[in-house]
């Protein structure tokens, strides 16, 4: 017990909970707060944006930030391979980090009595606060709780010293994020036949936090389809990349939007509950990382806008306006089936800690991949919240830079390889 101290608010008494935002521990029942730290070290400063509009001259946009195209470069080698992409979070720590991976695999369960009524609480050794099942109480481990504290060897990653100092707490319970991976189980029943994900996400699923960087990104790309060849636009704002090759991005990157609106300062000393913090990645570039992204998130959003069978990516002009307060660690709960059925399928499921969006990625092999995605929640959004545009087919008219909005069907050439398509 001496290990431990009860969090207690010294006004009422009640127990006080660890509040990011304010960077101090927040009482629910008579509202006061305190500082984590005595020398008052965090200082919550506001988070602000900058954004460019594009420029509209007569009607057309103005578009050369984005118009001088290129080939277009998947960077699919070395860590951003399908090689290192079949491998579990769990192999890639084990190969590129580990220490982490033996902290891990030390760490054991602990359990004593709650300091307010006694009764047994239990947690991870790798946890600085625990929270009392019976009463609520929160209760945390006295040399843990202090800046700076949490142990390095438990930042997962190829670079431990690169985290980011502000998150978006988890505002979803485990609890609620495993309910919205069982509704995603349960709405593609058929995707998920054999696969024993209930129990599984029961078991297995953790929560992390990860690094994303934040950018505005503008693509003007030209594409091949089934339907023929035409150039579209599309502008993503405040849109939250991945940074780490430590977990999947390409399923990561299915859980926008997220609220930028509710960003803090961040010590994982003060963090509740169990959890994993990855580290920003230093195995790979932020160019390659993100055209890798890109290559295989735009041809399914053609797709989809347009009704195509086939989009398949040409030629590109790309522009990343990078936010000056990212990188951000995000809440994300996740969870790795590996194939251990003969199948060879492997299913992977994340859920968006901040709004409980849900999305599943299926791998075969060099084969199949494909997304089953929850619909958008409806939680109220701040101005400062990832909006992705459809993409839009354009035209270049005349000079500078200037396009215009077209139809699909007035935008498409029926020429080149596209036109032998069938329809």
């Amino acid at each position: 017990m001496d290990d431990f101290k009860a969090i207690r608010c010294a006004g009422c008494g009640g127990a006080m909970y660890s509040d990011q935002k304010t960077a101090g521990y927040r009482c629910p029942y008579c509202g006061a707060s305190v500082p984590w730290s005595e020398e008052n070290y965090y200082r919550p400063l506001p988070v602000s944006f900058t954004h460019k509009p594009v420029p509209v001259v007569d009607g057309l946009l103005k578009l050369g930030h984005v118009d001088i195209m290129t080939s277009v470069e998947r960077h699919d080698q070395g860590p951003l391979s399908r090689l290192c992409r079949l491998c579990s979070v769990e192999e890639t720590l084990a190969r590129w980090d580990t220490a982490t991976a033996a902290a891990f695999a030390g760490s054991v369960q602990v359990s004593f009595r709650c300091p307010s009524c006694g009764a047994e609480v239990t947690g991870s050794s790798t946890q600085s606060i625990f929270e009392c099942a019976y009463c609520g109480g929160k209760t945390g481990a006295r040399e843990a709780l202090k800046p700076g504290a949490y142990k390095r060897e438990y930042i997962m990653g190829v670079g431990a010293e690169n985290v980011p100092g502000r998150a978006i707490p988890f505002s979803v319970s485990p609890p609620e994020a495993k309910n919205a991976a069982r509704a995603l189980v349960r709405a593609w029943p058929g995707d998920f036949a054999g696969q024993d994900m209930e129990q599984r996400i029961d078991r297995t699923m953790e929560a992390v936090y990860i690094p994303f960087g934040v950018a505005d990104l503008s693509l003007k790309l030209e594409v091949g389809s089934n339907r023929g060849e035409f150039t579209c636009y599309q502008e993503i704002i405040d849109w939250p990349y991945p940074d780490t090759t430590l977990y999947d991005i390409h399923l990561l990157d299915r859980l926008d939007p997220w609220d930028f609106g509710g960003a803090a300062p961040f010590d994982p000393a003060f963090a509740e509950g169990e959890f994993r913090i990855a580290s920003v990645a230093n195995n790979t570039s932020t160019t390659e990382l993100v055209d890798n992204l890109l290559a295989e998130r735009a041809e399914s959003d053609l797709r989809d806008a347009f009704g195509l069978r086939r989009a398949e990516l040409l030629r590109w002009g790309r522009d990343l306006r990078k936010q000056r307060h990212g990188p951000f660690l995000l809440p994300v709960y996740y969870l790795d089936r590996r194939p251990g059925d003969g199948s060879g399928l492997q299913v992977r499921i994340a859920v968006n800690g901040q709004t409980g969006r849900a999305a599943a990625l299926f791998l075969r092999g060099e084969k199949t991949e494909y997304f089953r995605v929850s619909a958008p929640c409806a939680r109220p959004m701040s101005a400062e919240s990832t909006i992705r545009m459809a993409p839009v087919p354009v035209r270049k008219v005349r000079k500078p830079f200037l396009h215009e909005v077209l139809p699909f069907e007035k935008a498409v050439r029926r020429r080149g390889l596209a036109a032998l398509l069938p329809r």
